[in-house]
Formats: C-alpha cells, sequence, structure tokens
C-alpha cells in the first residue's frame, strides 16, 4: 500500500514554484474520519523548519510553504495525543504563522492575517487552545499531555491507570487557594480533619502520603505535617493525581493515589494580573503573577508569583497568615538546551490553632453539642510552617528525538509549634468542668535533596516506533526534631465558658531525635506499540531503601531509642495494556506491586515491618473532541499486608499493629473537559471496599476513622452565548456515603473500666457550591463563589483523640482579577 505523500521543508525551490504563480489548487477533503485521526507525539522543541520537518514524517501529512516564513523561527515542539490540524495549531504558536487546510493531507504555510491572532485550521466541534501538558489559558478542564504514572508523555486515554487531573481553569472557577480547597473537590478523593490546620486525603479508601512538585517525589509526614497540607495553589499550573500505585517513579508510597503538583512555567509573550479576593470571615487576600521574556529574543524568561493572605476563620479567635513568593527562570542556553532554576517560598502562620477537637460526649455518656464556632485552642496556640523550595534542571535535546534531563531539588520544611487546645476530657453536662488541656511544644527542621536524572525518547523494532525512558533517582531527607513534650493540665474552669484564654507554659526541652531517610531507584519503561492499534507499557524499577530513627533524652534515667531499617535491591514492576477500539474508544488492564517502609512502631517501640501488596486495574477510557473531553470506567483490587493500625498512646509515642490481608476493591467513573462550546464538567463517582482478612473495617492509624465508601464528586460551568458572553455560571455538588470514628464514651455505671469505646457515625451528605463571573472587558473580570450553599452541619474529623471537627459553615468569596 502506497504511503501518503510526505513534504519537509528542506526542498525549497518546490515549494517556491508552487506559490510564485499563485494559490495552489484545493484539492478535495479528506473524509472526517481520516482528517481528524489523533495520534500520539513526542518532539522535541528546537528551530521551526526542524519541528514541523518531525512532525510531517511522523502524521504523513504534506507542508508546503516558503522558506522566509519559518526560517529563524522556533518552536516548543509537541508531547501529546493530537490531530494534523490541532498539533500544526501547537507547534505554530507564537510564529505569527497559520496552517491552511488544502485537502488530501496537505497544509499550507502562511502568515497570520492582519488583526487577528487566531490561527485558522477549519471548524472544530470544540473551540479553543489545543491541549499540551500546560493547562492555563486553556480554558479546559483536562490536559492533553502528562508523564505523572510512568514518566512518559502520554494523553489521559494512552495511560493505563484511572487519572484525574485539576486544571487551572478549574481552580479558579471553585475558588480554590489550597491544596485542601482542591482535593476535597476532587473526583475520588476525601477529606478528613486532625484539627484546625492539618487534613488528612484518602483515595479509594487509603491515605494519600505521595506528594509529587513538578514530578520530584516529597517526603511526607502525616503527624507534624510540616505544611503539606497547607500548602497554597497559587503557583501551580494544575494537579495531576494517579489514582492506585505509582511505584515505578516514587519508589514507594501507599496505593491511593499520587498527588503531583505541577508548577507555572514562564511564557513567551508577556502577561500580568492582579487578583484581590474578598471573604466571609475577614478573609483578605492578594495575588500577582507576571510573566514574559527577559530579553529582545525571548532566549531567556522569566515568571513571578506573590501572594499575601490574611484571613480569620469560622472557629473563634482563630486568625491565619500567609506569605507566598515565587520565581522561575527559563533560559534556552542553545535552540537544544534549557536550563531552568527557581524558587519557591511559602510560609504559614497561625493563631488559636486546635491540637485535635472537641469531645464527643460528656461525662454523663451523653453526647456534646458544641457550636461550629467552638474553638478549643487557646488564643496564642499556634502553627508556624516556613517551606522553601530551590529547585533546577538541564533537559538537553539529542540526535533522533532523544532527550536528557538532569533535575536537582533541595527542600527545606521548618516547623514551630506550641500548642494549647481544651480538648481532654469528657466535661459535666451541667457545670462543664471536668475537661483538661493538651499542651506540647514542637519543632522540626527537615531537608530533602533529590536528585533525578532520565533519558527519553524513540526506537524503531520490528519496523515500528516505540518509547524508552531512563532514569536514577536518589533522594535524602533528614529531620533535625528538638524534642519538648507535651502536659496535661487541668482547664480549671467550665468549658461552656472558654474564650481561648490560658497561661502559656515553659516545657523544657528534653532531648533530641534525628531522623533520616534514603532511598535511590533506578527505574526502565517502554512504551512498545506492536500494532497501531495496541500499546504495551513495561517497566520495573530497582530501590534501595534505608533510615535511623535516633532519640537522646537529657534524663539519664529515660532509655534512649534507636531504631534502624535497610532494604536493598526491591524489585517493583510494573505493566500496562492499552488497545484502541476506535478512534475514541479504548481498554486498558494495569499491575504495580506495593512497597512502603513505615514510621509506625509497635509496643516494644520497632518499626513495622514494610507494607507490601499489589494492585490490580482494568478499565474503558474514550477521548472526544481531540481529547478536550475525556471519559473513563474503571475496575481496581488492591491487595496488602503489614498495614498499621493504631493500638493506643499520643501523636509520636503511640503504639501500631500490622493487619494482614487488607483488601480493597472498587470501582470509579469520571468525565472532564468541555462538552460543549464554553460548557465545561468534572464529574465522578467512586465506590470502595476496604476490609481486614477478618472482613473487619481498617481505620485510619491517625484519625481512628473510616473513608465514606462512596464519593461523588460533580463541578460544571457555562459561558452563557450571544450577548450574555461575558458571564460564566457554574455549581457543583459533593456527596459521600457515611463514615464512622472510634471514640471514647464514658460510662458512670462501668466502676472497672468507667466506659467503653463507641461507634460515631457521620451520615451520607451532600454539600452544594455556586459561582458566577463577569468579564467586564479584556482586561478586568469578577468572581464570585459560593461554597456549602445551604449551610450544611456536618463532622470532618472524627476520632483523632476521641475529638470531633465541624466542616466548614456557609462561605462567600469574591475575586476580582485585572489582566494586563
Amino acid at each position: 500500500m502506497p504511503q501518503p505523500a510526505r513534504f519537509a521543508l528542506r526542498p525549497l525551490a518546490l515549494a517556491t514554484s508552487l506559490f510564485c504563480l499563485g494559490a495552489p489548487t484545493v484539492h478535495a477533503a479528506q473524509s472526517p474520519s481520516t482528517q481528524e485521526a489523533a495520534r500520539s507525539y513526542r518532539i522535541a522543541g528546537g528551530s521551526l523548519v526542524s519541528v514541523l520537518n518531525s512532525f510531517a514524517e511522523q502524521s504523513g501529512i504534506f507542508i508546503a510553504g516558503h522558506n522566509s516564513l519559518a526560517a529563524g523561527k522556533t518552536s516548543p515542539g509537541l508531547s501529546g495525543s493530537y490531530t494534523p490540524a490541532a498539533g500544526l495549531q501547537q507547534l505554530l504558536q507564537g510564529s505569527g504563522l497559520q496552517a491552511v487546510p488544502q485537502g488530501n493531507n496537505s497544509y499550507v504555510l502562511e502568515p497570520v492575517p492582519a488583526n487577528t491572532g487566531a490561527l485558522e485550521l477549519g471548524a472544530t466541534t470544540i473551540s479553543g487552545q489545543a491541549l499540551g501538558a500546560t493547562t492555563e489559558d486553556t480554558q479546559s478542564y483536562t490536559t492533553g499531555s502528562m508523564a505523572s504514572a510512568t514518566g512518559l508523555p502520554l494523553s489521559m486515554r494512552e495511560t493505563p491507570q484511572s487519572v484525574t487531573v485539576i486544571t487551572r481553569q478549574q481552580m479558579d472557577d471553585q475558588g480554590s487557594t489550597s491544596i485542601a480547597d482542591t482535593l476535597r473537590r476532587a473526583p475520588g478523593v476525601s477529606v478528613q480533619n486532625y484539627d484546625s490546620e492539618r487534613w488528612e486525603f484518602s483515595s479509594r479508601g487509603l491515605p494519600i502520603t505521595n506528594f509529587q512538585y513538578d514530578g520530584v517525589n516529597s517526603t511526607y509526614d502525616g503527624v507534624y505535617d510540616y505544611g503539606t497540607t497547607s500548602t497554597d495553589m497559587a503557583v501551580y499550573d494544575h494537579v495531576e493525581i494517579i489514582k492506585g500505585s505509582a511505584g515505578l517513579l516514587s519508589g514507594s508510597g501507599d496505593p491511593s493515589a499520587t498527588v503531583n503538583l505541577i508548577r507555572k512555567k514562564p511564557t513567551k509573550d508577556f502577561k500580568a494580573s492582579v487578583t484581590q479576593t474578598f471573604g466571609s470571615w475577614d478573609n483578605y487576600r492578594t495575588e500577582g503573577d507576571i510573566s514574559g521574556p527577559l530579553t529582545e529574543s525571548g532566549n531567556v524568561r522569566g515568571r513571578f508569583v506573590g501572594v499575601y493572605q490574611d484571613r480569620q476563620s469560622y472557629l473563634d479567635h482563630y486568625q491565619n497568615t500567609k506569605d507566598i513568593a515565587y520565581g522561575i527562570l527559563e533560559a534556552d542556553l542553545t535552540p537544544d538546551t534549557l536550563l531552568t532554576f527557581g524558587i519557591d517560598q511559602q510560609d504559614t502562620r497561625s493563631r488559636g490553632a486546635s491540637w485535635t477537637g472537641f469531645p464527643m460526649y460528656f461525662s454523663n455518656g451523653s453526647r456534646t453539642n458544641f457550636s461550629r464556632s467552638f474553638n478549643p485552642a487557646a488564643d496564642w496556640s499556634r502553627r508556624d510552617f516556613q517551606n522553601q523550595t530551590l529547585f533546577a534542571s538541564v533537559q538537553q535535546q539529542l540526535a533522533n528525538d532523544w532527550s536528557l534531563k538532569v533535575s536537582l531539588d533541595r527542600k527545606r520544611s521548618q516547623h514551630d509549634t506550641l500548642l494549647g487546645s481544651a480538648s481532654g476530657g469528657n466535661p459535666d453536662p451541667v457545670s462543664g468542668d471536668g475537661m483538661y488541656m493538651f499542651m506540647g511544644k514542637y519543632k522540626g527542621d527537615q531537608v530533602q535533596n533529590t536528585l533525578d536524572v532520565n533519558l527519553s525518547g524513540p526506537f524503531s523494532l520490528f519496523g515500528r516506533e516505540h518509547e524508552l525512558i531512563m532514569g536514577f533517582m536518589a533522594t535524602r531527607s533528614k529531620q533535625d526534631v528538638p524534642v519538648y513534650g507535651s502536659i496535661y493540665p487541668p482547664v480549671g474552669g467550665s468549658i461552656f465558658d472558654w474564650h481561648g484564654e490560658y497561661a502559656k507554659p515553659d516545657i523544657p526541652r528534653s532531648g533530641q531525635n534525628d531522623i533520616v531517610q534514603r532511598q535511590t531507584g533506578a527505574y526502565l519503561a517502554t512504551r512498545l506499540k506492536p500494532t497501531d492499534d495496541l500499546s504495551v507499557i513495561l517497566g520495573t524499577r530497582v530501590s534501595n531503601f534505608s533510615g535511623t530513627d535516633t532519640t537522646d533524652f537529657y534524663d539519664p534515667t529515660k532509655a534512649d531509642n534507636r531504631t534502624t531499617y535497610r532494604q536493598s535491591g526491591v524489585v517493583t514492576p510494573y505493566a500496562g495494556i492499552v488497545y484502541d477500539l476506535n478512534d475514541t474508544w479504548s481498554v486498558y488492564t494495569s499491575y504495580t506491586q506495593i512497597y512502603r517502609p513505615q514510621n509506625s512502631k509497635d509496643a516494644d517501640r520497632k518499626l513495622l515491618d514494610p507494607i507490601e501488596g499489589d494492585t490490580y486495574e482494568a478499565g474503558l477510557k474514550a477521548a472526544f473532541y481531540d481529547g478536550r473531553l475525556n471519559a473513563s470506567f474503571a475496575a481496581f483490587r488492591i491487595e496488602q499486608d503489614n498495614v498499621a493500625e493504631y493500638v493506643s498512646g499520643f501523636e509520636t509515642d503511640s503504639v501500631y499493629r500490622p493487619i494482614a490481608g487488607a483488601t480493597t476493591k472498587g470501582f470509579e467513573a469520571e468525565l472532564s473537559g468541555e462538552v460543549l462550546d464554553g460548557w465545561n464538567i468534572s464529574a465522578g463517582y467512586t465506590y470502595q471496599h476496604t476490609r481486614d482478612a477478618n472482613s473487619g473495617y481498617v481505620y485510619s492509624s491517625v484519625l481512628q476513622t473510616t473513608t465514606p465508601q462512596q464519593v461523588v464528586r460533580l463541578f460544571s460551568s457555562y459561558r452563557l452565548p450571544g450577548a450574555l458572553q461575558n458571564l460564566t455560571v457554574g455549581g457543583g455538588v459533593n456527596w459521600q456515603s457515611e463514615f464512622f470514628g472510634n471514640v471514647f464514651q464514658p460510662d458512670p455505671n462501668d466502676s472497672v473500666n468507667f466506659g467503653h469505646t463507641s461507634r460515631i457515625t457521620q451520615d451520607s451528605y451532600y454539600l452544594v457550591d455556586v459561582m458566577a463571573r463577569y468579564r467586564f472587558n479584556e482586561h478586568l473580570s469578577t468572581t464570585l463563589n459560593v461554597k456549602n450553599l445551604f449551610d450544611k452541619k456536618y463532622y470532618t474529623g472524627l476520632g483523632n483523640f476521641g475529638t470531633g471537627f465541624y466542616g466548614e459553615p456557609r462561605s462567600l468569596q469574591l475575586a476580582t482579577k485585572w489582566d494586563f
């Protein structure tokens, strides 16, 4: 069968002869099925001539044009799944050129006509910019390319795992400024509170402990937190959530999900904006963002994002402030060498920060009924976080579309915590007496250094083209933790008269705790294409883990403690198969092993053995409108051993025991993207069933709660047509089934045990959010968000030290943005 005609821009004499005599003959157009066929591309940026040559060769299209049009111009390249028209649109961004379709798989390069900025590529069902790895300015709720699962740049349809992407547009529409705001509305994710500062995110019934920043793993501490769950979202382009295991790239972690936060990048053209936000409970926020070229040629580009926020809360005597500064530089050292350097500084300070919540039972065993504004924290109680990340990378384009990338990250996280919270005990139902304080001083300084080197590109085998990535990662994390301890004095009055006034304690330092964790790993993954319709992704990782946890006490009568672990040659295989049923639908299946060392200790203060297990997944995916609307259905099964279950104790002195045979099974469905022109949607339903080997519930190791078995997330926005085109309206529903926690319930009739463990249930509930945006002109717009529209009262945390925590009441937020 003859190959389609191909024309690269090198033979310019032929191109010139075609056009000097006038316009070319217009051939009959191809059938839509042929013309709109999409395929995956991985074309490095560089000169426009060479990039178009590569695209023409890979796509089988014919491009004609003048040498002078493309000479001296550059292109960002292409990564992801595109039709020929959409691919050309992406490649020609910022070039001042357009590709005009002529039929028979041929296109003509022409200058963009005066007074227009759009590239005319013919009519499409869904308007807007072609999707790539960046979501900013696409007005979309989905992405065209991502690499979080395998390291290979794949579309969501090509990735053999369930994937959720929260884009910049969706975060702006939902008024999400923090990671908790973002994840609590993400399909398949549920959120519970430890207290006023800490959250636990869960997926598929299991806690999420894998957090990445531009694909670089970050050490997560679920107790001290170090500010991870307070991350501000102003500096991020989008969030990629890979459901299930991601051991190929992370090495270790829970099989719940991996949350990868993708930072904003400098733009080739100047852009700037200032956003001023006002919200309920004196929430004031100012955000600035400026980006663009720093040299006349544009080979050096920069971006700066700054945020200052000062807010109070529905909780009495609570205040929180944020200072965010983010800067990034990109420099094209050569047409094939890209240097990136940046710094991300996020400082958060809180006063009136609680340590757990409020008691669930009175001393006589009856239920308490505190108001949502009740704050058990002392007015001086604080959690202060400082997080600074320095990151740099060099990406070198090699011959034959291969690429070498070297990345180095240094993240320093500090927390300074002095807590006082009237959360202990069970008050008398009449007098309110009987409560005691949780008081403690904690400090920590964690430094994590990470090196990642990877080489990727296409290769030919048996007459077909495939993809390969290989790499090495090394990370070292050290925590310097002065030991101060905790005290539990009586409140000294009625809890009903509590207003946060309590003397600040002097808690002396009692020792030093040093925690060092190291991990190295070499990984290899390939995407084989035995046929046009079949992709086989195979990968493996070999990892080494080691760590020490040493506590030295000043008191010579108190025994020091030292635990170590070391595991070498841990192999984590990965396998996935994707089969295209047609140009829209695919079926897939995947398998990943689970391995995660633990910091949890048993009654003898020995570390529990690593969690091990397997993850299985199979599903159906679809991509409509050139990938601007993605749909998926997945069934999954997770098998784990040595899962930590809480037994007793407080914070770092807690005692755990391992659970054997913990199994999670379930399914999830998701739809994201643009249904019609101007109509975006993000929707998901998840069902999971988690039990141990004896069919008992598996509780969260800190919160002592289950997670909801069913989660529904829905949010949609619509830009009105015609005369109302400046108005966008939207709304969403977040529903979840019941969950419950284990809480101590006093029993005055029990003279031996004085009570027993009781199970408290938070019934299923739904929250409704609405939004509206009006764009006054090309520069000015205002967005109104109303969250928890019907002011639902519900628990968002249960069981942390036997306490409860209410979710946020109805709130309003008005954000006005000026685009320069």
